[in-house]
């Protein structure tokens, strides 16, 4: 992997997850001190789970909405985040303080005997052949060169990705550029009138979002006007006005001011041969609803079991050409969203009339694009709950990052042997659910069983024993073809 921000660590520590080798290159000896991301949803935390940074989830904050407000103070969209854990085993927004997140996940891989952490290190070229690739490698602290080979080279190295040069194809505009002035403070006393867990975003003459991270910090951010210049905010006398309405001159320290451009970007083109991109590389998109790390978490997510697969030969190399086809128009909806509420804020702040405009938030779980998925069943491709047992254990605990068939307690009862012993032979862990809430999800599809990608994704979603048996076979099938898209 280049690049050990979220998706370059989730990646590596998913890979180790099943055993596969890897090397992460960063030319950054510590992590930025300052955060960038600071939302994660409940999949993500499920997918911080499969990796054990699950642990961490008492030190997130848990975000209670968004508000959106006109010009004249009133409320004009409220988004309420009900605290109470989904259907996906965790509370559903947090937010947190990413170089603490960042720091701790180095410390894992650190520790980690499939990892070889390259910090300190910059690839400086990259050279693809029909059995390898070679990376070239220069350490910043004294020049030091040195090369590498890999099966596959995975760029998450952001926007301004070395890897995405070589895969790219095109680059489709979604129409959400935005220019924001990006303050950070730590409130030495509690701000007033803001909401220290809900999200707030304020249109006027200058739209603003207050955006809480972690007692006691919170960012605001400033909208520019498409053609305003941004040199005027690099004086502090500027920054301190700015902040004059929200916060007491002695009540806080700034930890970052910064003018950001924010794009909704998605890449065509996220693999070519052993070349493939992830998180920023391969999108960007307006921060409006915190998605941009959590996507790029997703990504990650899809693609590492894949990898797994085809390294140890269980599968063929054309199995990750289904991780674009699946996770791009996933992403493309998340992109849309973002820049729609970022150029509906910027429309109203301009006092254009919105009332034919859709003042809402979607808030749906989008399904996968075409993929490794059996498309006869109407659940495949979405998103699965993750049920307890009786003894509380949440699934992804119990089948760790693999495939695995959810049945009803009353197909449990009656499977035959043979078809537990296929399970057993495709290494497929069987979980018998009983809590309503996963049993009430299989009923709405009309099905008793589902088999479930390592990343919690449908593969099927049958109803009986010789239907799940089919699906069974059919996936083993899938695995050995050629042609999945």
């Amino acid at each position: 992997m280049v690049g050990a921000g979220p998706a370059g660590l989730v990646l590596a520590a998913l890979l180790d997850r099943r055993g596969v080798s890897a090397a992460l290159i960063d030319p950054n000896k510590i992590v930025c001190q300052h955060p960038r991301a600071s939302h994660l949803d409940d999949e993500v935390m499920r997918i911080l789970q499969t990796i054990g940074m699950d642990r961490a989830e008492p030190t997130y904050m848990r975000q209670t909405g968004f508000d959106f407000y006109a010009p004249d103070g009133r409320c004009f969209l409220k988004w309420d985040i009900r605290p109470g854990e989904t259907e996906q085993g965790w509370q559903p927004a947090y937010q947190f303080f990413q170089p603490d997140f960042e720091a701790e996940l180095r410390g894992r891989l650190a520790a980690n005997e499939h990892t070889d952490l390259l910090i300190g290190w910059e690839a400086t070229a990259i050279t693809e052949s029909a059995d390898e690739v070679q990376i070239s490698i220069k350490r910043r602290a004294d020049g030091a060169e040195r090369g590498l080979r890999a099966g596959y080279v995975v760029g998450c190295d952001g926007s301004r990705s070395m890897v995405r040069g070589l895969v790219m194809k095109d680059l489709l505009d979604l129409n959400g550029t935005k220019q924001s002035v990006i303050i950070d403070v730590n409130h030495l006393s509690p701000a007033k009138d803001l909401p220290r867990t809900a999200l707030s975003i304020m249109c006027g003459p200058v739209p603003i979002t207050h955006v809480p991270i972690v007692e006691p910090m919170s960012r605001f951010q400033f909208m520019l006007g498409p053609d305003e210049d941004p040199l005027p905010y690099e004086d502090p006398t500027t920054i301190y006005r700015l902040l004059d309405r929200f916060v007491e001159p002695d009540s806080y320290r700034i930890m970052r001011t910064d003018v950001y451009e924010w794009n909704a970007h998605l890449v065509q083109g996220w693999r070519s041969g052993r070349l493939m991109i992830a998180g920023d590389a391969a999108h960007l998109m307006p921060p409006m609803l915190g998605q941009g790390m959590c996507s790029g978490l997703r990504d990650v997510s899809n693609l590492a079991w894949k990898l797994a697969l085809v390294v140890s030969g269980r599968a063929p190399a054309t199995l990750l050409d289904t991780y674009e086809s699946e996770r791009s128009p996933h992403v493309r909806a998340m992109i849309a969203e973002s820049a729609r509420q970022a150029n509906l804020v910027a429309a109203i702040s301009r006092g254009e009339d919105q009332a034919g405009s859709e003042t809402s938030v979607d808030r749906s779980r989008k399904p996968l694009g075409p993929g490794l998925s059996d498309h006869r069943f109407k659940a495949s491709g979405t998103l699965a709950p993750q049920p307890r047992d009786l003894t509380g254990a949440r699934m992804d605990d119990l089948v760790g990052y693999e495939f695995a068939v959810v049945v009803s307690a009353d197909l449990g009862q009656s499977l035959a042997e043979t078809l537990k012993r296929r399970f057993a032979r495709m290494s497929l862990p069987m979980v018998v659910v009983e809590d309503p809430r996963t049993t009430a999800w299989l009923s709405s599809y009309g099905v008793d069983a589902a088999i479930l990608r390592p990343d919690r994704y449908v593969y099927a979603a049958t109803k009986g024993p010789e239907e799940l048996a089919a699906a069974a076979q059919a996936l083993e099938a899938a695995l050995a073809s050629e042609v999945f898209v």
